[in-house]
């Protein structure tokens, strides 16, 4: 039985990855084809194969492989090695789920795959490490509030994702789906650019957090985690001032503390004269 085996990094596994495999295998009328992983990858090799093996379950003829599971039909002379173009992987690690392979997007949104990867891809280094540190903030405030510690940092991290959209390009987005929002500053623009952005590309739906980060820039939620994030975005370590004081009342009342980080807020803005509607 002929054996074809596809190289490439698979992390993840693509959707074009999986139309060029089964492509390889009809074509080579191949018996079976493995999907290798080669080389490192952000995500470890079991967490790939993981990936893969989901990809893949539906098809018969196509099975995940590692190069020492696959050592013997590596130099068999019956199996054809070939390597895929691994360009869109990229694309994938930097948020956009959709060009994962289908029976992934799923997985890489439950495991928080590659969020890291994503503020490297489309923030600057500033705005990534805020992210970061809102992120921790915003997951230490919940667990002192007996709320999810891993949604308020997921919404941390993911809040300022198209911070660094022009305003061409936040514009464009917002005439379609949010036209009353174009009355606002340009500055506040991402905090309803991101939510659209992530339910389109990454393909994440998970109410609590797009409401959150909608809500973060203006204080205007009600729900717990959309005053989580606000507070965490306000009095997160890198901005450089102390806020020992919101933070406490934040971690003991929830309530308290956004109502407190809130008039703070509006007092900033009022005293730098910033009027965030146009």
């Amino acid at each position: 039985m002929r054996i074809g085996i596809l190289k490439a990094p698979y992390d993840p596994i693509t959707r074009s990855e999986l139309n060029a495999a089964l492509a390889f295998q009809r074509q080579g009328s191949f018996g079976m084809v493995f999907l290798m992983t080669e080389g490192e990858g952000i995500l470890s090799e079991p967490e790939r194969i993981h990936l893969l093996d989901l990809a893949l379950s539906p098809y018969r003829k196509l099975a995940s492989g590692t190069r020492t599971t696959l050592r013997e039909l590596l130099s068999s002379k019956n199996t054809v090695i070939a390597e895929l173009d691994a360009a869109e992987e990229a694309e994938v690690r930097s948020g956009i789920f959709r060009k994962a392979a289908r029976g992934t997007q799923k997985a890489l949104i439950d495991q928080n795959a590659y969020l890291d990867a994503m503020l490297e891809a489309r923030c600057t280094p500033h705005r990534a490490a805020h992210a970061r540190s809102v992120a921790e903030t915003a997951r230490t405030i919940a667990q002192a509030n007996h709320l999810s510690p891993e949604l308020a940092w997921k919404a941390g991290m993911l809040h300022d994702i198209t911070k660094k959209w022009t305003d061409a390009e936040a514009q464009k987005l917002l005439v379609v789906y949010d036209p009353e929002k174009l009355s606002y500053s340009p500055k506040v623009w991402h905090s309803w650019t991101a939510p659209i952005w992530l339910a389109q590309e990454m393909g994440l739906h998970d109410h609590a957090i797009l409401s959150a980060i909608h809500h973060h820039t203006l204080g205007d939620g009600n729900a717990p985690m959309d005053q989580i994030l606000f507070i965490a975005d306000k009095i997160e370590p890198t901005r450089g001032y102390d806020s020992t004081a919101e933070m406490e009342l934040s971690c003991r009342d929830l309530k308290a503390g956004f109502e407190l980080v809130k008039a703070e807020s509006l007092e900033y803005l009022k005293g730098h004269g910033t009027d965030i509607a146009s």
